[in-house]
């Protein structure tokens, strides 16, 4: 118990809920009770703020509340407190939040997010992607909070984390293309386009990435694709800078 008590911890969202020590190996912790991982994820999911507890109990309890709901809560954080240290819960009558000795796979993955598109503009490409592929892991384990499929409260995390992973694997495929990696482009490329076939920049980037691996048909291919996908979905044409692309890859075919 001591232990845990200096302990720093890992509270990840995607998937399943987990907690585990950053300092222990990873080791995932058991921390109770369903409820207690509910409020683990909900306090997460809110980034830091502070939950009111007529929210938190209505979370845990939905319509069906205990006589003393907020008795039992308070029971709730102090066994929480007990497993994981004083420190990883604040608050009282008035709400909790998460404290900072938790650290949240969305928030990590945000960080990194960040960090790649700043290495990126720096010319830092070797660093940007090694920052984008780990905020990609973080991001690409499956669905944010996926307990709690039809829970409201949990719609904010699962837009942030699309919102990241596209921006992590815009990162990675751009950096990978100038850190003359394009194998590494092309299969991430590849990924946004599978859960997005009308994501445009990650398009741009395959067809870059096909060129230059040698596959310049399969850049025209996948512009082809893209076209036709855009004219059924939104009765659109691809982008200027898509089709500028297009346009310069079938040049350098036919001069070459």
């Amino acid at each position: 118990m001591l232990r845990a008590q200096t302990m720093g911890w890992s509270l990840r969202l995607v998937g399943m809920v987990e907690v585990s020590a950053v300092d222990d190996g990873g080791r995932v912790r058991d921390v109770g009770s369903r409820k207690a991982r509910t409020l683990l994820a909900l306090l997460g999911a809110r980034a830091g703020r502070t939950v009111g507890m007529d929210q938190v109990i209505d979370v845990l309890w939905e319509a069906k509340p205990p006589r003393s709901p907020e008795a039992n809560v308070a029971t709730l954080v102090s066994r929480l407190r007990g497993k994981l240290g004083r420190e990883v819960v604040f608050g009282g009558r008035g709400g909790y939040r998460l404290g900072d000795e938790i650290q949240v796979d969305l928030h990590e993955a945000a960080a990194l997010v960040a960090a790649a598109e700043g290495c990126l503009s720096q010319g830092a490409s070797d660093r940007g992607l090694r920052a984008a592929e780990r905020a990609i892991q973080l991001l690409d384990r499956g669905t944010v909070l996926t307990e709690y499929p039809s829970a409201n409260w949990a719609d904010t995390a699962r837009v942030m984390q699309e919102a990241l992973l596209r921006r992590a694997r815009h990162a990675a495929a751009e950096s990978a293309l100038h850190a003359a990696v394009p194998a590494r482009a092309l299969a991430v490329a590849q990924s946004a386009l599978a859960d997005d076939p009308l994501d445009e920049t990650s398009c741009r980037a395959f067809m870059r990435a096909c060129v230059a691996t040698g596959e310049p048909s399969r850049a025209m291919l996948a512009y082809e694709r893209l076209r036709g996908d855009l004219a059924a979905e939104l009765g659109a044409d691809p982008a200027p800078a898509t089709r500028d692309l297009h346009v310069s890859i079938l040049r350098a075919r036919t001069t070459g």
